[in-house]
């Protein structure tokens, strides 16, 4: 089984444990106070334990692609705190997005200082000009 297909089985799975669960809450709201109503609460309660058991003995499992899969704890964190995912995903992509942009600039800089040292260096020193332009030639990257 791919990757990608454990991983749409376990969200399907962890889908119905909460709906199941949501069930369970409105259940216990009208709870009639019947040994049948106790019943039923008791075996939709166990069903989701059995559930829960059940995606932990898959993610356990040595042979599942799921230990691949590592989950940042401060997501986990944000999570637990009742807030949205997507947020958190959308606040990483800009931290990322603003540290390309400052090493991009420090890069855009650096040759600049490259390319002005190799023009002063060769303007006093003219018979280091093929040393200069070995440097230019090697440490000229095109990004």
């Amino acid at each position: 089984m791919t990757l990608q297909n454990e991983l749409n089985s376990v969200e399907q799975q962890v889908a119905a444990v909460i709906e199941s669960f949501v069930e369970l809450g409105v259940s216990l709201y009208d709870f009639p106070g019947t040994a049948e109503a106790s019943q039923g609460m008791a075996t939709n309660l166990k069903r989701n334990v059995d559930r829960l058991a059940q995606l932990n003995r898959q993610s356990c499992d040595p042979r599942s692609q799921l230990n691949t899969v590592s989950v940042p704890l401060e997501l986990v964190q944000y999570i637990e705190d009742g807030r949205n995912p997507d947020i958190y995903t959308r606040e990483f992509v800009e931290a990322v997005r603003r540290s390309n942009q400052y090493q991009r600039a420090k890069m855009h800089a650096l040759r600049q200082l490259r390319d002005s040292l190799a023009t002063k260096i060769t303007d006093q020193f003219p018979d280091l000009e093929l040393c200069v332009n070995s440097i230019l030639n090697t440490t000229n990257t095109n990004t």
